[in-house]
């Protein structure tokens, strides 16, 4: 397994944003996080790479595993998000550094990997997203579309056994929508684990070998593509006419 989530509760304040929830995914898989706003995927995401630490509930994942029953130390949170990227929703870029400096900056000063060796990945990164000619270009001179797959090139650089995907076609027009969906349909090809929130049914159905659908913190569905045809749940079923 990747990904094994037991028994996860999350409280913010006296609110339940997620209730006993239980999964597990394949290495090499693609999941979808699918449900309405306020459903929790969100949340679910952030804890997977302990950017919050659940109220109670176990976590294992790319090899590391966490109790919530007790606390969760700083350390081990970076520890992990070495393993487990994630692209959000608004990329996150640093406006003052290129392009190429934003992919090679974690990868020198945190995983104390060479510059040169650093340069190397990213320009090979950068060919297989179609932005080669955009190394040296800014942040800000960027279409979305292009600081979306700058944002996925930053997160490849760190080689994560995980990567995980906040809403990655919101605001993006369909043409653009369609070359996210190529970029995490060819990650998949390579093996890497995929965890991707998203509220669009379409886009899910591109992109998923599996499917969580979660409404108000619990899970309704949970199940290969196939639920996209064959749904179990009239709740889903009812979504995926949206």
């Amino acid at each position: 397994m990747s990904i094994q989530v037991t028994n996860i509760n999350k409280f913010y304040g006296p609110t339940q944003v997620l209730h006993d929830v239980n999964f597990s995914c394949d290495k090499g898989d693609t999941l979808v996080l699918l449900g309405p706003s306020g459903a929790g995927k969100s949340s679910l995401l952030r804890i997977l790479n302990l950017l919050e630490t659940a109220s109670s509930g176990e976590l294992h994942i790319a090899s590391e595993q966490f109790n919530f029953g007790a606390s969760v130390a700083e350390k081990e949170g970076l520890k992990l998000r070495r393993k487990v990227g994630m692209v959000f929703q608004q990329y996150n870029l640093w406006p003052h550094l290129t392009v190429l400096e934003n992919l090679i900056e974690a990868p020198i000063k945190v995983a104390g990997i060479s510059k040169e060796a650093a340069v190397t990945d990213a320009l090979a990164i950068l060919s297989t997203l179609q932005l080669e000619d955009k190394a040296d270009a800014w942040p800000l001179q960027l279409s979305g579309g292009q600081q979306q797959r700058v944002a996925i090139a930053r997160a490849l650089m760190m080689k994560p056994d995980v990567l995980l995907f906040d809403e990655p076609t919101a605001a993006l027009d369909p043409e653009i929508t369609n070359q996210v969906v190529k970029i995490i349909n060819q990650l998949s090809e390579t093996g890497i684990t995929q965890v991707v929130v998203t509220h669009e049914v379409d886009f899910a159905r591109k992109i998923a070998s599996h499917v969580l659908y979660l409404e108000q913190g619990r899970i309704v569905e949970h199940g290969s593509k196939e639920a996209f045809i064959n749904p179990t749940t009239p709740e889903f079923a009812e979504y995926l006419t949206h």
